[in-house]
């Protein structure tokens, strides 16, 4: 079975659907659940996927044409204006809602409201003023703060469009190990966050590549001899497999080859077991047997 990737635009939500036809990214579809007829944008080529099941509640009705792509546009006009009566609506109720986009469906008989707030609201009496000022059927979603770039989009700071609004389908957890592992971190942390003021999703990129050569390198701080020389490792150029050392007595940096520098361990510098190797080693060890004898009780002494 086909499966293809699209995200519903009313919503703003990825579907996996069954198909036998071919959609290229980007290609505008025509959906229909139990109540609208929904426009939304593939995400992934349709391709053969074993075990696939595909989303219940939609049906992939046709890809759109031009003229269609063009009524649907039209109904997105006055998008500000609509942001701005949520805005309006949500400070007369003094409800803490930053509305920031507004969508609709293919028919423009329904429209959705996207914001962002802290903490839960109970938007109930929201959702009765709003239709009455759109003349339409309302769908108010909370979203976070990377779903709000991923709707917005923009630009990084590498120039290019951001990763989450062109090609990312789904948004991962970002770590700080991501950026810790790559030798990121420094006093400017800013440029490690994206519009969204999380970690930028890239880091995850390259992180497995970095992990799998910083396994050939020392630790920053640890002994090492080089040539006969004894020094302490204060730098490392993982990509280029490079160490900088500082030699005992000296105040001068060498930069040397990994393959020059080795290892020195002592006794103090051994790491202590992690707790995973420790509960190993205990299921590990092995209890004894039933038929071992057992050691012979000593009769109590009589006072």
């Amino acid at each position: 079975m086909k499966i293809v990737q699209v995200i519903d635009l009313l919503r703003h939500q990825l579907v996996r659907l069954a198909t036998e036809e071919e959609f290229e990214v980007h290609d505008y579809v025509l959906l229909k659940n139990d109540r609208d007829k929904l426009v939304g944008q593939v995400v992934s080529r349709s391709r053969e996927v074993a075990g696939a099941k595909a989303d219940d509640g939609y049906e992939l009705i046709e890809k759109l044409e031009e003229k269609d792509i063009a009524r649907y546009n039209k109904t997105q006009e006055g998008e500000d204006e609509r942001v701005a009566v949520a805005k309006q609506c949500a400070e007369d109720l003094k409800l803490p809602m930053r509305f920031f986009a507004s969508r609709s469906d293919f028919t423009g008989k329904t429209f959705s409201f996207f914001f962002t707030s802290e903490e839960k609201v109970d938007f109930r009496d929201l959702l009765k003023i709003l239709p009455k000022k759109t003349n339409a059927r309302i769908h108010l979603q909370r979203v976070g703060t990377r779903d709000r770039a991923k709707i917005l989009g923009g630009f990084g700071r590498c120039g290019r469009p951001t990763c989450c609004s062109t090609f990312k389908v789904e948004l991962e957890s970002v770590p700080l190990d991501s950026a810790r592992d790559q030798n990121l971190l420094t006093r400017d942390n800013n440029k490690l966050f994206g519009l969204c003021g999380k970690l930028k999703c890239c880091l995850l990129y390259e992180v497995g590549l970095y992990r799998e050569l910083r396994r050939n390198l020392p630790h920053i701080k640890q002994a090492v001899t080089v040539e006969g020389k004894t020094g302490r490792v204060m730098g490392l150029d993982i990509l280029n497999q490079k160490v900088k050392v500082l030699f005992e007595d000296t105040d001068v940096y060498d930069v040397f080859d990994v393959d020059l520098v080795q290892k020195k361990f002592t006794p103090q510098a051994s790491r202590a077991p992690k707790k995973e190797e420790v509960k190993k080693a205990v299921v590990g060890k092995k209890e004894p047997s039933s038929d071992s004898p057992k050691p012979e009780s000593q009769p109590t002494p009589k006072k």
